[in-house]
């Protein structure tokens, strides 16, 4: 049963994914002190709170608890048991003659007990032992079960025929439970049943905590999968959610009394299962029972890349972009969850690749996480160009989904494509574009004959940096500063520890950061990010109020010619630009053949919200 907890709204009750052990829970939720005298067994006392409540009343509404699922209601007095058994009979309904079944999800063991008995060969897999422990309690040897991740199940010698979940999806997200089921099943005539609650839409970052449908349907068959039954149970399912309210008003003081519950949390839990409720009666979420089959495993195989992939990502990236990307530079990159990706096999061999970089964003003021959308790569030979059947699409889709939007990890998704793939990507669907880069450039500016001048220039050692220093802190004043001035703007983080980590640890290039000052002594005026080439220097950032910036151009410049360069370049927004020229001492504006676009597909922030407010220069960029 999706029984809500204090905090998120939306947390499942039967999915063992919740913190476990005695009276636990998740984020900020009380840990109750069960009393000696309580009723419940101890295998229950031993569920992680909500579930434990949702024992209880079961318990002791209806003196028995043979599952923690949501039940199916024919009528809203049903008992709670019965509505449930309905909901198992309408799952066995849909299954299989006896075979090898995987449950994801235990539950209290019941229904593996029931499909043991009638011949399935079943194994159930959690990652909570204390679930585990519970269910071994009341079942014993009748029933077999793992204490282990899904993604983490070895793969068995012999294959799973049907992997059954039931309010369980929110062990694993979508895109690792298609991989696993790759992994785990057989390769023709696989089925996937499940009952489970979706967001059936997402209008907020409130609507968060469900698989949105239609994404997780799209997802199944670009893996390979048929929908094969579906059925909308929503109005049946949702009165579960009055009868606990029902039972919570009950046995209020028991709870209390015997759980050692504050009143105040009861208070806010039945907050939450009203919220609960009334997101079922606005169509926001929906309860279905699927099933789906695979004919045969598709010949391109889907799925993250990490690490272990990293090899074969670099190798790709050769042959696509005719120049090789070290290990070091994929670590850079990828390393330590700085960076998301999303590949496409054709056995052994990435065929196509679609990366992101998480980066700490303010979008007009407020903190947010980016995606940075970069290597994308699709081989020849499976470049279906247009086709929303094809590898691009697929690996951009499936990134998007599961990476950007309302209850994703990132709030926004921005790039630096070429104008081809940038048509090609809104022909999709996929984006929408919110500004493109302008190429600025400057003339080498002879330097006054000033000593102060040149005084109040010198170089900060980037890799180097260190917290709890006078330039950490002066650095890190500029960006507080220059953040303040643009908040009705979108543009990365740049402070200390992000100066650090782009430029003063990128493998195979050197940067120098440039400090101005009007005097040696004098305050920091800003920083100017360098990158030394042949004939020119290449402004990659600037950090500092914006005001300062056509002043901090106009110093460059003098180092410009101090080295016998020619001239300054730089990228940035269009719509940013005038930040960084005067209008006394123009720069000369070259066109680029670069789009920056919003994500267009996933539900999350409107691209309209950011037309023309990203501030980004080469320096946002993770190839120049």
């Amino acid at each position: 049963m999706t029984l809500p907890a204090v905090q998120p709204l939306a947390l499942v009750a039967d999915a063992d994914a919740q913190a476990c052990g005695p009276g636990t829970s998740p984020g900020p939720s009380p840990n109750p002190s069960p009393s000696a005298n309580s009723s419940l067994g101890q295998h229950l006392l031993q569920l992680s709170f909500p579930t434990n409540v949702y024992a209880a009343l079961l318990q002791w509404s209806e003196g028995r608890v043979e599952h923690l699922h949501c039940g199916l209601f024919d009528g809203v007095d049903e008992p709670v048991w019965q509505a449930q058994a309905r909901a198992n009979q309408r799952l066995r309904a849909l299954m299989p003659p006896p075979c090898r079944v995987l449950k994801v999800g235990i539950g209290l063991g019941s229904i593996l007990r029931e499909l043991g008995a009638a011949g399935y060969d079943v194994l159930g897999i959690t990652p909570c032992a204390f679930r585990s422990a519970a269910a071994q309690a009341r079942h014993g040897a009748a029933i077999q079960v793992e204490v282990v991740q899904l993604e983490d199940l070895p793969t068995p010698a012999k294959p799973w025929d049907l992997m059954l979940l039931h309010e369980s999806l929110k062990l694993s997200e979508p895109l690792a439970l298609f991989e696993a089921a790759d992994r785990l099943l057989v390769n023709e005539g696989a089925r996937l049943l499940l009952m489970d609650e979706f967001a059936l839409q997402r209008g907020s970052a409130e609507h968060t905590g469900l698989p949105l449908y239609l994404n997780f349907v799209e997802l199944a068959g670009r893996f390979g999968w048929r929908l094969e039954h579906e059925q909308d149970v929503s109005g049946q399912a949702a009165h579960t959610l009055s009868a606990i309210l029902r039972m919570l008003g009950q046995h209020r003081q028991r709870l209390i009394d015997e759980l050692g519950l504050p009143a105040a949390v009861l208070d806010t839990l039945a907050r939450a299962l009203h919220h609960q409720r009334a997101l079922y009666a606005q169509g926001v979420h929906g309860y279905r029972l699927l099933r789906l089959h695979r004919p045969s495993a598709p010949a391109l195989r889907l799925g993250r890349i990490g690490a272990g992939q990293a090899a074969g990502m670099r190798e790709l990236f050769a042959r696509s972009f005719g120049h090789a990307l070290s290990a070091e530079e994929w670590a850079w990159k990828y390393g330590e969850g700085r960076g998301c990706a999303v590949g496409l096999w054709q056995g052994p061999k990435l065929v196509a690749h679609y990366g992101g970089l998480s980066r700490p964003v303010l979008l007009m003021g407020e903190p947010a996480l980016g995606c940075q959308v970069g290597d994308v790569m699709v081989a020849p030979e499976v470049n279906a160009g247009l086709a929303r059947q094809g590898a691009l699409y697929a690996v951009t889709a499936t990134l998007l989904e599961a990476e950007i939007g309302w209850a994703m990890r990132h709030a926004v998704g921005f790039g630096f494509p070429n104008a081809r793939a940038m048509r090609l990507a809104q022909r999709l669907g996929l984006y929408a574009p919110v500004d493109d880069i302008v190429a600025m450039a400057w003339t080498a500016l002879t330097p006054v004959p000033s000593t102060e001048a040149s005084a109040g220039l010198h170089l900060i050692d980037i890799a180097d940096l260190v917290e709890a220093t006078a330039v950490w802190a002066e650095l890190a004043g500029l960006w507080v500063t220059m953040s303040s001035a643009l908040r009705e703007s979108a543009l990365g983080v740049r402070d200390p520890a992000w100066l650090r980590h782009r430029y003063g640890r990128r493998p195979g290039v050197r940067y120098e950061l440039l400090a101005c000052r009007d005097a040696a002594s004098g305050p920091l005026r800003g920083v100017a990010v360098l990158r030394q080439h042949a004939q020119s220097l290449e402004l990659m950032d600037l950090v500092g109020h914006p005001s300062q910036f056509p002043a901090l151009v106009k110093q460059v410049r003098h180092e410009v010619h101090r080295r016998g360069c020619l001239r300054l370049d730089a990228w940035v927004t269009r719509s940013h630009a005038h930040l960084l020229d005067d209008a006394c001492d123009p720069a000369q504006y070259l066109p680029l053949d670069v789009t920056v676009p919003a994500n267009a597909h996933s539900l999350g922030f409107e691209p309209a919200r950011l037309l023309g407010r990203w501030f980004l220069m080469s320096g946002d960029t993770d190839f120049r």
